[in-house]
């Protein structure tokens, strides 16, 4: 099978990580344990550090964080938050994101706005998910609702409703998948990543 080589869009000047060099990287689509979906969040600067919120949630739904100093939302992998429908829910609960079952997109205008307000692009990026995760939140709940991993964990005490949980892992993939150039880690991995996600569509659900 022949190497293909990705230079498109944003990946393509991601890819100049060295003025010496202008060599894009190989991609196979195959070798996944090549790329940690987990390290993600290390690629695309936002608020990090100790989050008084979820660590509160973390601990009342029993849902793991990756560690104290990363307790961001943006710090969760899609799967990750997809298993945790009562931690998105106590989120967005705290929050006020919900109102009647549907996205409150004032109260999520107003969080980030005043909470982020010295980071106005994170601001405009966090609402442009929010928004475009809002208006397809209904056929992503029903695809939700029919996976396998929904069935198994529906019946378990800490299942709740899954609108939360979707619209949370929606807003992720598009921070990350929308990551603007200025904001993205050139690290080898972090380049390597987005070159893998560009390439291989569909393979990383967080990308």
């Amino acid at each position: 099978m022949k190497v293909s080589i990705l230079l498109l869009g944003l990946g393509q000047l991601l890819l100049l990580v060295s003025k010496k060099s202008s060599t894009a990287i190989r991609v196979h689509c195959r070798d996944v344990e090549r790329i940690h979906e987990d390290h993600i969040h290390y690629c695309c600067k936002h608020p990090d550090g100790h989050n008084d919120v979820t660590e509160q949630c973390a601990k009342q739904t029993k849902f793991k964080l990756p560690s104290r100093d990363e307790e961001a939302i943006e710090d969760l992998t899609v799967d990750h938050v997809m298993t945790g429908t009562c931690f998105a829910k106590c989120v967005f609960d705290h929050y006020n994101f919900m109102d009647n079952d549907k996205l409150n997109m004032t109260a999520v205008r107003n969080h980030y706005q005043t909470t982020y307000k010295e980071d106005p692009e994170y601001v405009k990026e966090m609402i442009s998910a929010f928004n475009l995760c809002h208006s397809k939140s209904e056929d992503a709940t029903a695809e939700f609702l029919s996976t396998s991993i929904v069935r198994a964990f529906s019946s378990s005490a800490y299942s709740c409703k899954p609108m939360p949980s979707v619209v949370l892992a929606c807003v992720i993939h598009r921070f990350f998948h929308n990551c603007p150039r200025n904001r993205w880690s050139n690290t080898t991995e972090c380049v390597e990543t987005l070159a893998f996600s560009k390439k291989c569509k569909d393979v990383l659900t967080t990308m």
